[in-house]
């Protein structure tokens, strides 16, 4: 379980690093900060996040979210879910 949320979080983060560098470009062409939003993204992938939920005002307001710092910060969540934490080393002088 561990391994599978190391490895969707990896995914995610490397999705938001990808917008992150077209965020970055974008804004150096255009010399303003312009951020994809969810919604531009998913429409760029041929989805429409409205169309799941029609008149749902947490789609509306998560839509206007930008894409690679919400893809980062679920990417690096799911991550920290997937540390197992420090193992003790176990003293082999206090085995009997």
């Amino acid at each position: 379980m561990h391994l599978l949320f190391r490895a969707l979080g990896l995914l995610v983060l490397a999705i938001g690093v990808v917008f992150a560098v077209g965020d970055i470009a974008r804004s150096l062409a255009d010399e303003t900060t312009q951020l994809v939003t969810i919604d531009q993204a998913l429409a760029s992938m041929g989805l429409v996040l409205a169309e799941t939920a029609p008149g749902s005002s947490t789609i509306a307001v998560v839509g206007t979210w930008s894409m690679s710092i919400t893809c980062g910060a679920l990417g690096l969540g799911l991550m920290l879910l997937g540390h197992r934490g420090r193992r003790r080393r176990q003293d082999l002088r206090s085995m009997p």
